[in-house]
């Protein structure tokens, strides 16, 4: 089981990352923090500065699911259709696929 980081750690770890696929993670386990304690404002520029650095494969896609929806929950539909967009031909998996189907249909009707 994956030990849960706290902010500062998070923090450091932006700080400290040797390489740019480091720092990419760094930034990513950031957003996520942010993320998953209703603070979208404060996720999004650290999703994309992860992304800015190089996340690659299906954690790319991610991002830009998790970026889509944050952009969504912040009342910016365009920015949360074009990571959407960047998401979807980024990823083959079939869950991810569904998520960014459901949130199409909610950006849709907001």
């Amino acid at each position: 089981m994956k030990r849960r980081l706290n902010l500062a750690q998070l923090l450091l770890a932006t700080e400290h990352a040797r390489t740019e696929s480091a720092r990419a993670s760094a930034y990513y386990q950031l957003a996520l923090f942010h993320d998953n304690n209703t603070r979208e404002a404060e996720a999004i520029p650290n999703y994309e500065q992860a992304l800015r650095l190089g996340l690659s494969g299906e954690t790319r896609a991610q991002a830009f699911a998790w970026l889509a929806s944050s952009f969504h929950k912040t009342g910016r539909p365009r920015r949360a259709t074009d990571s959407l967009a960047q998401s979807r031909a980024a990823t083959r998996d079939a869950a991810l696929k569904k998520f960014l189907d459901d949130l199409e249909r909610r950006i849709r009707r907001a």
